[in-house]
Formats: structure tokens, C-alpha cells, sequence
């Protein structure tokens, strides 16, 4: 999912106990050795993080920490690291798809001694995800790097959210809206993944994805029925504010659901609090008149350590220790983020958060983000998004436009015709978008 970068530089320096830098927590007579490690992480876990730094130095008074923090979104995190690995952060935070690029670029140092540890505590597949070769060069961090569905519990309840068309004749009862929101083509593929395949392997540095068959078109031209109806707001980046107007009455300008992630989960919370829903994705109806779970891509967030990092043994340190069991319990409960620790996971307290039931029901029909698409996937999947919702938006221009013209005539046939017309520009639209996916420069 694409996010803004943001560069807010956080100087921090661990002071042990009212004295100088770990003056008290020293215990031999050897002085500690200086260390300073810049560490890169998203805003919303940038108290999380420096909270843990202060144990973290108070557990290892052999080294005296100067952390730097910088509050880089872990989207951006390989972008901005490549320009210049070697002035890079020492420990990032960066999503799964970004491991096998920042690998071939010298940019990870290899987890060595923490290896055994960290690949018998975590999820297999966010092992999976952090391997390249038998080499593992992450540190899995989380498992909770999918969509699910928030709601108004005011407006619309738990049994309404299992449909997608009873979500929106709701909305359209209160005139009101629900954000679904493309997210650059990340969330877009939901439409296909119950009828269309698309996976991609860096070994074999090839790209499958077969959208422009029957299968596909339906899926598209079931996208372009719902964005259509008006009643879908394609900007996530709008769903707390929406929420906002609900607690004012503004329903018009208000939303009873949307799709989001964890990133908006503390947001969504302080504003909805006690009427703060969620739940997995929705089913919908095809054109072809079977109903589908929509999917979703799946993915884990994780830690690295940079390759040229001039401390190497404070770094793994503390990004192992900001993915031990201890540290994952602490970030779901205050973060509400679901674990890859499996012994966190595991645990009644953590499935009772108000996300992690919603993203793990949804998990079974998710498709794995590093294992499904290259980096070349979201210029294409966020354009063709852009165009399907495009001619939706015109479609229901020109029904209203016929309707003040003649208040007579029957709007399901007026959007049946205009759609019609639409439909004709969805095979060429997924031709481009499969030629362009699969159109890979040459194995760097």
C-alpha cells in the first residue's frame, strides 16, 4: 500500500536512572562501548519504538546507545535506502515484497546468530517471506499486512457486513457511503483472486497473472457495477474523517464502512471508540449471478538490519529484541497489530483484539503479497484501477444527467445501457494491464 514519505529526524539518548548515559546500570569495570544506530520506522509506532530502545539499553549495559530515529514509512523504506545504503538506516522496517530488492542490492546484513531462534518462533510463512535462498535476512515483525472491514456499529451491524450488497443498499438507505479504496492496486486485486490467478516468483523472474481471460472481464465488470452505484469513496486516506462525521450526524459526508488496515486501527478507535466494528471482507454477486469472498493480499511487516551498518552486534540485538515475544505482545496489545511470534499469536488475550479476528478470517482467502507480484505490478494495477472507477463515475453522470432530462425513464435499464457501452473498453484495459505486468526488464 503506498503511503507518503515523511523524514522527521528524533534524536534520542537512553539516560539510565537520572544519571549519565547508563552510569547506573554498568556493573563491570570496563567502560561501555559507544554505539549510535539510526533507526528507521513509521510514525505510528515511533513512541512504541522508543520506549523499547530504553529497555533494550538498560538490558545491554556493555554498549552506551545513541539512538537516532527517523520516521520513514516502511513503504518507502527501500526507495529511500537505496539511494544511499551506505548512510542508511542501521535497523528499518520495511513490508516482505521489499526483501528480495534490498538483498540484491548488498543492502541487509545476514541474520546469522539469531537465526535458529527467530525461524522457530515465528509463523512459517513470515520466515518464508524473510528467506532468500537459505539465507534469512529479516527479522518477521508482524503477520498483519492485509485489509478487513471497519464499521459503524450505529449504522449498519455484523450481520449486514457479511454482504456487500446489503452494505450498500444500507448506505444507500442512509445516504450515505463506504470506502473501498484501490490503494495503488494493493487492494484492487480483491476482485480477482476468487476466479483469476496471479503470483510471481524472483528465482524464476517470471510473472503470471491471467486477468485478461472470461474470468477476468466478469471481475472487472463486477468492479465497474459497484463503483457505479455512487456509493463508494476511493480515497482510504479518508475513512477516519468520515468516521468523524458520523459523530456529528453528517452521514452524507460520513461513511458506515470502509476497508482499511492496521494503520488506521488506533485512528478509528479514538474517534468510533465502544462502536468500532470489525470484520473480515464482505461476499459479493458477480455478474455472473454467483456470489464470491473477496480476497485480499496478505503480507508480513518486518525488521532489517543494513549490511553496512558500523555496528553490527547492536544492531541484530535490538532488532531481534524488537521482534522477540516479549515485544510483539506489548505492540499488539497498544498497536492492535496481529504477531508473526507464534507463541504471541497463540495467545486468548491477543485473538480477543478487535482486529486480529477480523485479519485472521480473512487470511484463508488471501494471497501472499511477496509471492504474488513484483514491484512492476503497481504502476499498471493502480491505472487500471483509476480506469474502471473512472467509467463507473461516468456511468452514473450520465444516468442522472438522462434522468433530470426525463424523470421517466427506468434507471436500472439507463445503467444497464450506459454499462454496456463501458464494458466494451475492459478487454482492452486488462490486455494493457497484463502485457505491462509481464513485461519484466531483464534479471538484475
Amino acid at each position: 500500500m503506498q503511503k507518503s514519505l515523511t523524514l522527521i529526524p528524533v534524536v534520542f539518548f537512553v539516560v539510565a536512572c537520572g544519571g549519565s548515559p547508563s552510569s547506573s546500570i554498568v556493573t563491570s569495570s570496563q567502560a561501555p562501548t559507544p554505539v549510535t544506530l539510526f533507526v528507521w520506522a513509521p510514525n505510528q509506532e515511533q513512541d512504541f519504538i522508543e520506549s523499547r530502545a530504553e529497555e533494550f539499553q538498560f538490558q545491554n549495559p556493555q554498549w552506551d546507545i545513541q539512538f537516532n530515529f527517523l520516521v520513514v514509512s516502511e513503504v518507502d523504506a527501500k526507495g529511500l535506502l537505496l539511494l544511499d545504503i551506505v548512510n542508511g538506516g542501521d535497523i528499518f522496517a520495511f513490508p516482505d515484497d521489499q526483501l528480495e530488492s534490498i538483498v540484491e542490492a548488498g543492502g541487509l546484513s545476514e541474520v546469522n546468530q539469531y537465526k535458529d531462534d527467530v525461524t522457530a518462533r515465528n509463523i512459517p510463512w513470515t520466515v518464508d517471506v524473510a528467506t532468500v535462498g537459505d539465507k534469512l535476512y529479516a527479522y518477521p515483525n508482524t503477520a498483519d499486512n492485509g485489509t478487513y472491514m471497519y464499521y459503524d456499529k450505529r449504522y449498519i451491524n455484523e450481520e449486514e457486513m457479511a454482504s456487500f450488497d446489503t452494505i450498500l443498499a444500507r448506505a444507500e438507505e442512509l445516504d450515505s457511503f463506504v470506502n473501498i479504496d484501490p490503494m495503488g492496486g494493493w487492494s484492487m486485486a480483491m476482485w480477482f483472486t476468487a476466479t483469476n490467478h496471479l503470483s510471481w516468483s524472483r528465482i524464476d523472474w517470471e510473472q503470471t497473472i491471467d486477468w485478461n481471460n472470461e474470468a477476468g472481464i466478469r471481475a472487472a465488470q463486477t468492479m465497474m457495477n459497484y463503483y457505479a452505484t455512487n456509493r463508494l469513496i476511493d480515497d482510504g486516506l479518508l475513512l477516519p474523517t468520515q468516521f468523524v462525521e458520523n459523530n456529528v450526524g453528517n452521514l452524507q459526508d460520513g461513511a458506515i464502512a470502509g476497508m482499511s488496515g492496521y494503520w488506521h486501527t488506533n485512528a478509528i478507535l479514538d474517534i468510533l471508540g465502544e462502536n468500532m466494528g470489525t470484520i473480515k471482507m464482505p461476499s459479493y454477486t458477480s455478474v455472473d449471478g454467483n456470489t464470491y469472498q473477496f480476497g485480499s493480499m496478505v503480507g508480513a511487516r518486518m525488521l532489517g538490519v543494513n549490511a553496512y551498518t558500523k555496528y553490527p552486534a547492536a544492531a541484530h540485538g535490538f532488532a531481534n529484541y524488537l521482534t522477540s515475544a516479549e515485544v510483539q505482545l506489548k505492540r499488539a496489545k497498544e498497536l492492535f497489530v496481529a504477531p508473526s511470534n507464534l507463541e504471541v499469536a497463540a495467545r486468548e488475550e491477543v485473538q480477543a483484539l478487535p482486529t486480529f479476528k477480523a485479519l485472521a478470517d480473512q487470511s484463508p482467502f488471501g494471497i501472499p503479497q511477496a509471492r504474488s507480484v513484483s514491484q512492476y505490478y503497481w504502476t499498471p494495477a493502480d491505472a487500471f484501477a483509476n480506469a474502471i472507477i473512472r467509467d463507473a463515475r461516468d456511468v452514473h453522470q450520465q444516468v442522472v444527467a438522462a434522468r433530470e432530462a426525463n424523470p421517466l425513464l427506468d434507471e436500472q435499464q439507463l445503467y444497464a445501457q450506459y454499462l454496456a457501452i463501458k464494458y466494451e473498453n475492459i478487454p482492452g484495459y486488462l490486455n494493457t494491464l497484463v502485457e505491462q505486468v509481464t513485461s519484466l526488464p531483464a534479471k538484475p
